[in-house]
């Protein structure tokens, strides 16, 4: 007869399952990365041997791992990881700080070697100006210097950094994305949207490409979502130039997620005839490709938005520009969003779909039922994503669903920029229904909520907290108080939803015999913490990847 006894016994705490047909248990028994019992202490106990380890989790809380949603691990590996200059404003709070390390950095470069900070957010840095190419200049006249805004939707290059890249007024815009131009159509040194600000960065990125130095920071990535208990994570826009470093990372024995990829969709890839999706990667495997990603238009915070209600009048608005508020161009036209989705659909590709705001958001809507028009039941199968989702109104949620497409919320953008929605930008009506993830839920969604890689503290609990209380904790003002979730749906909005978006619910996001053992422990029982609390007092100490410690203990 085989062997059973379990690898690992987990008791002493509270077991939440996420698994509607025993929410909590006492204790939960693993055998061969898998989880093999749920039950009672006594049950789970009687399953031990003599090599079996008992893990005591002294009154901590035992739950799935947190599956991150939308994630950046590449561009936090290639950004953020040691030694880049990270002055995102979550670390670097003030402009005068921010152009201290900007300094710093320049100082310490060797002659010639691109500098480029990461993070520059104009709204919670109040007392930064917009960078100008003149300006940059001024700093490093020799050698390429770019700034890069928190949101990865726009970067500042000088004069040398534009010289390296190859921009020149000749230079065609990236589908998708701009060259800002000056009067007489020469490059002002500000690109817009992905493709033209990773066209500046591959000037700085390439020396961060060289295997050793790539693994390495993609192992500090990895390592950064494990301490927050994810052992899934979605990259939503991965280059396919870094898929063999991905594979590589993912066999290595001691990789601590499991990553999924949604490729850049660009028109390329769209035309490629021969091109089709293989299908989703079993849990086991800790890498895979999950679907194809698209950028309908940009974020609020550069102006770049299409949304039915105007933004306010203020020194925050004016700095972004003429015509760069109100009515923002889309990235593409209706015709060509439609025709990229109908394209990837063809080829078998779920598509997610970056949109934030509720003009735009009908458009990403028109798109996805003209790629589901011929086989609505295909389509639906795919679990179509809309991300982000700022200004969508209950309504189209509710067409959203009827169509089968599915939405990952940003929660954060209410604990970190809440205030700027309302006094700045938008004005309260608006910032009290941004992310309206009450909306989507009752609209029938099976809501994920993501905190977007880079663009802010990567922490699963942060989210659930936000979601639960909606407030903005440097004011501790409140938006929308009806747009509120209860903890049980915040949680499964970390770990069962996402874990279904990516096809993976069949494998891991609940506790039940047969699935992964995917695990986070938490300090405390989330449900005896204080929603405002959660991030520090229900904290993860401890992550498990398929049974495997890879965090905390």
């Amino acid at each position: 007869m085989p062997d059973d006894t379990p690898d690992l016994v987990f008791t002493g705490g509270p077991v939440l399952t996420m698994d509607p047909a025993r929410p909590r248990a006492e204790a939960l028994a693993v055998r061969d990365g898998r989880i093999t019992a749920v039950g009672t202490r006594d049950e789970i106990l009687r399953l031990r041997g003599r090599t079996t380890e008992v893990v005591d989790l002294a009154g901590r809380a035992l739950l799935p791992g947190f599956v991150e949603a939308h994630g950046h691990p590449v561009m936090l590996a290639l950004a953020v990881a040691p030694p880049a200059v990270d002055v995102r404003p979550f670390t670097v709070p003030t402009g005068a700080l921010v152009m201290e390390r900007v300094r710093a950095a320049i100082a310490a470069a060797a002659p010639g070697e691109p500098v480029c900070a990461y993070g520059v957010d104009l709204l919670l840095q109040r007392d930064l100006t917009p960078p100008t190419r003149e300006a940059l200049d001024a700093l490093r006249p020799d050698a390429p210097l770019i700034l890069v805004t928190n949101s990865g939707h726009a970067a500042w290059g000088n004069s040398a950094a534009l010289r390296a890249a190859g921009i020149t007024r000749d230079t065609p815009d990236p589908a998708g994305a701009r060259f800002v131009r000056d009067a007489h159509g020469e490059p002002t040194g500000e690109a817009l949207e992905s493709a033209a600000v990773e066209a500046m960065l591959w000037v700085v990125v390439g020396d961060r490409l060289k295997p050793d130095r790539l693994a390495a920071a993609l192992r500090w990535a990895y390592a950064e979502h494990a301490r927050v208990g994810i052992t899934t994570v979605a990259d939503l826009a991965t280059e396919p130039s870094f898929l063999p470093a991905l594979r590589d990372a993912a066999a290595r024995p001691d990789a601590a997620v499991r990553v999924r990829s949604y490729l850049m969709g660009t028109p390329a890839l769209a035309a490629d005839p021969g091109r089709r999706f293989a299908g989703h990667a079993p849990a086991e495997e800790l890498f895979g490709i999950s679907g194809m990603k698209l950028w309908a238009e940009g974020t609020a915070w550069e102006g770049t938005v299409s949304t039915s209600f105007p933004y306010l009048d203020t020194p925050a608005t004016r700095a972004m520009g003429p015509g760069r508020c109100n009515h923002a161009p889309q990235n593409y036209t209706p015709d060509q969003l439609a025709g990229l989705t109908e394209a990837f659909v063809a080829q078998g590709y779920p598509v997610a779909c970056h949109v934030h705001g509720d003009v735009t958001f009908e458009a990403v809507l028109d798109a996805y039922a003209r790629a589901a028009a011929a086989d609505p039941d295909s389509f639906r199968a795919l679990r179509p994503r809309m991300e982000h989702c700022g200004a969508v109104t209950p309504d189209q949620y509710r067409r959203a669903a009827g169509l089968g497409a599915t939405v990952s919320l940003f929660m954060d953008h209410l604990r970190w920029w809440g205030d700027v929605l309302e006094d700045d930008l938008f004005g309260p009506e608006v910032a009290a229904r941004w992310m309206a993830v009450r909306s989507a839920w009752d609209a029938g969604h099976r809501v994920s909520l993501h905190n977007d890689g880079v663009c802010s503290p990567t922490d699963p609990l942060s989210s659930v907290a936000t979601a639960l209380t909606r407030a903005t904790p440097a004011s501790g003002r409140i938006h929308g108080t009806e747009e509120r979730l209860t903890l049980d749906e915040a949680l499964l909005a970390v770990t069962a939803h996402p874990a279904w978006q990516l096809h993976l619910d069949e494998e891991i996001g609940s506790l039940r015999p047969g699935l992964r053992a995917d695990l986070t422990i938490l300090a405390r029982d989330p449900y005896t913490v204080p929603p405002e609390r959660l991030p520090e007092e229900a904290r993860v100490t401890a992550t498990y990847l398929g049974g495997r410690l890879t965090w905390g203990g």
